[in-house]
């Protein structure tokens, strides 16, 4: 009897919509079937006020049209539709969510910002073969939001969301290009503010691990040449093992991050490993990172390649409520 199930994911992300498809249920891990990534950038040029311009509800629902085609080709039998920061915050959220269920039939459940964090948790979770052996934090670099999870073997001992996500960051801060080290500094204060709570779970719980969710920590892995890539010629075909995390080295992050701050767009687009859809953003990224080490605790960073789809995918394939409780 065939017990696999072919799952899609859609995460509806203030910049991105990443859609994942794999079969689930198999004893050695799920097998991949297709994924796609659209840059959308549904937050660009609103997110700050609390809107999602009419261009962008057209570039997010054409994305999501792509993708109830490809859903469609490969036979999908269960479709989660996820929506985050953007759409959570807009005045408009409750029109691109009707629209889309008229254009597509896809129901998009907007998430909470608690939610998040915790399906975030779930998904890197499977990035840990072993439990760790010290306190980890977990940081997810979105958008609109940025989600924080301060957890060891024992399980989850804090997890919030802060608004201060990239896209909203770039349209509220308006720095020019290069930020330089001026534009770090202004940002600074606003950290101290916002994410006062952080600062004092951080204190508190001195989590010694950083471990960045997938999105700009890919671009990070990318430019320090750390990022464990999978080559699958029998795509499709088995069951492959859940990735581990990839290490990020203090001292190689130091340098990349004096790049992505202190020199204009044209040299951060030729910085090999530079995801092109995220470079006007990578700034802001380094500034919030940097932000998190200088708390003074964390001694190491890595990458874990999963995130949001995969906690769902996750909670879908053991047969759990789609949001976890809080």
């Amino acid at each position: 009897m065939n017990t696999l199930r072919r799952v899609a994911v859609i995460d509806c992300g203030t910049n991105t919509f990443n859609l994942r498809i794999v079969d689930v249920g198999a004893e050695a891990g799920w097998i991949p079937v297709f994924g796609q990534r659209i840059p959308v950038k549904l937050g660009q040029g609103g997110v700050a006020k609390g809107v999602i311009r009419p261009d962008r509800i057209a570039r997010g629902l054409d994305a999501l049209v792509s993708m109830r085609e490809a859903i469609r080709n490969y036979r999908a039998e269960e479709v989660y539709v996820m929506a985050t920061s953007a759409m959570r915050d807009a005045k408009n959220g409750q029109d691109f969510v009707d629209q889309t269920k008229a254009l597509t039939g896809f129901e998009i459940q907007v998430i909470s910002g608690q939610h998040e964090a915790r399906l975030i948790q779930e998904g890197i979770r499977l990035n840990f073969p072993e439990p760790p052996s010290e306190t980890c934090l977990t940081m997810d670099i979105g958008g609109g939001s940025v989600e924080f999870i301060v957890w060891d073997a024992e399980g989850i001992k804090w997890a919030q969301s802060f608004d201060t996500g990239v896209a909203r960051l770039h349209m509220l801060m308006n720095f020019p290009d290069p930020i330089g080290a001026e534009g770090v500094a202004k940002m600074r204060p606003y950290f101290d503010d916002v994410m006062a709570p952080l600062a004092a779970a951080i204190e508190a719980l001195k989590p010694t691990l950083l471990v960045g969710a997938s999105g700009s920590f890919d671009t990070v892995a990318d430019l320090v040449g750390t990022r464990t890539r999978v080559e699958r010629p029998d795509h499709a075909q088995s069951p492959e093992p859940h990735p581990e995390t990839d290490p990020i080295p203090v001292d190689a992050w130091a340098d990349v991050c004096a790049q992505l701050t202190e020199r204009d767009v044209h040299h951060r687009t030729k910085m090999p490993g530079m995801d092109p859809a995220r470079v006007d953003l990578m700034p802001y990224s380094a500034a919030l990172i940097q932000w998190v080490l200088d708390q003074g605790t964390v001694t190491s960073i890595c990458r874990a390649p999963y995130a949001l789809r995969e906690g769902v995918l996750s909670r879908i394939e053991q047969g759990l409520p789609l949001l976890p409780e809080l």
